[in-house]
């Protein structure tokens, strides 16, 4: 999860069951303990005579070798070095040392469960809400090479250039050839990325590809810190237009240096037609964005046909959403960029008409403009809303709102808001949109009190 909206982080790899791995720079003694259970944050809780301890890549009822990478007065953290004695729920294959995926050990559906486990505790751990008050939601589950949205980095120059992830905590970038959250064919492209930036000698820092839900057509957007150097800038533009529909180079300051071929890519969900940059935000899984448009379109519709406030609204994806309910929708949208990109799709739906788009950040839209909805959806970052804009969102919000999270832990912090500014939990809906991470994407439906 990348781009303007970036939601993701890249977790800890791991060593094979039995086996051995370099442990970090900075690890420290070995320690053998046994796990008890997960962390909210992914990790296996361990608790010892010195602590209780977080060990990444590790399940719960294993025995495990751990280094110690880091200690405080109340916990340390250690880094996984050998299972000796590996749970039921460990599955081994090339992709479950990927760094960009700290749960490709765990079998995929003992993952889901523990995943609506930790989330119903988060829900009561931070926003004391009992899990009754949420039902049994459930995961929709996501297959493999779900990504459409990825974002690399680069380290070295020359013939000395490596692309992929950064091995966790460290700048030390690591290959993402296995990573199986990938589409296959993306994969097998990544060495000829990594090829052409090393031919021109630009000084690049990072990578960012989207590709269609067919995976047949891709962007390419590369950072560099670009001196004056046309050819080298025209060279690396050249050897990568042969495998994608548009490529785009930044300077280190982000200003656009050179694009050829097409600046959007389209991406079709739900049968309507998203034209999207390399660098903003879309919902990152093939898999599940119909679902979960589907879903926003599902519960907007039980609102008799009004108005709709789309805040965060990216590129329009909910707004399409929201339109095919029946409603005229203003969408707010802070990066000008994602901002454009719905501007640019609107232009190419008959029911135009119906939906605005703001460039703004919210908080600023809604000083400027005291207007209530019948409905609002909120799809903001990782950092959530914060209990100011969730009161006023709520108050703008007649009948429903709609909250999709991709942080249960900001989620837990912003209920309460919601629900003293007078609306309560309705449903809930989770979706497995970062298969092989910890993390997961809700949809949390609101209602206001009779």
């Amino acid at each position: 999860m990348t781009g303007p909206k970036d939601r993701g982080r890249s977790p800890a790899p791991r060593g094979n069951a039995g086996t051995h791995r370099a442990p970090r720079e900075d690890a420290g003694p070995y320690r053998t303990v046994r796990i008890e259970k997960l962390a909210p944050t992914g990790e296996g809780i361990a608790r010892t005579a010195d602590g209780v301890g977080f060990v990444d890549r590790s399940l719960p009822g294993e025995l495990v070798e751990t280094s110690i990478y880091e200690r405080r007065r109340r916990f340390w953290r250690g880094s996984l070095r050998g299972v000796l004695e590996p749970s039921a729920d460990r599955v081994d294959s090339p992709h479950d040392g990927c760094a960009g995926c700290d749960w490709a050990h765990f079998a995929l559906d003992a993952a889901r469960r523990a995943k609506e486990e930790l989330f119903l505790e988060t829900m009561q751990r931070i926003g004391h809400l009992e899990p009754a008050l949420f039902g049994a939601p459930g995961t929709e589950p996501s297959g493999a090479g779900y990504r459409l949205r990825m974002r690399l980095h680069v380290e070295g120059r020359g013939s000395a250039a490596r692309l992929g992830y950064f091995a966790p905590g460290t700048h030390r970038v690591v290959d993402a050839a296995a990573c199986e959250a990938v589409s296959s064919s993306t994969r097998a492209g990544l060495p000829g990325i990594q090829e052409a930036i090393g031919e021109s000698g630009l000084p690049a820092s990072e990578v960012a590809l989207l590709e269609d839900l067919p995976g047949t057509r891709r962007l390419v957007g590369v950072t560099a810190a670009m001196a004056d150097d046309p050819v080298a800038e025209a060279l690396l533009a050249e050897r990568l237009t042969g495998g994608f529909e548009g490529v785009r180079l930044r300077g280190a300051d982000g200003a656009v240096r050179l694009e050829r071929g097409l600046r959007r890519l389209a991406l079709d969900v739900a049968a309507r037609r998203y034209l999207v940059s390399v660098d903003a935000f879309f919902q990152g899984n093939r898999h599940l964005v119909g679902s979960l448009a589907g879903a926003v379109r599902e519960a907007a519709a039980s609102v008799p046909a009004g108005t709709a406030l789309d805040a965060f609204g990216g590129v329009g994806l909910f707004a399409g959403a929201l339109l095919d309910a029946g409603h005229a929708v203003t969408s707010v949208e802070g990066d000008r960029e994602a901002a454009e990109d719905a501007r640019a799709t609107r232009a190419e739906w008959s029911d135009s008409s119906r939906w605005t788009v703001e460039v703004s950040a919210i908080s600023d839209f809604l000083r400027a403009d005291d207007r209530a909805y019948d409905l609002v959806v909120a799809d903001p970052p990782r950092a959530g809303l914060g209990a100011e804009l969730a009161a006023e969102l709520a108050r703008r919000a007649r009948k429903r709102l709609l909250y999709v999270s991709c942080d249960p832990a900001t989620l837990a912090r912003d209920l309460p808001a919601l629900r003293a500014a007078g609306l309560e939990i309705r449903a809930t809906r989770l979706y497995d949109l970062f298969a092989f991470t910890h993390r997961i994407e809700a949809l949390v439906e609101l209602e206001r009190r009779s």
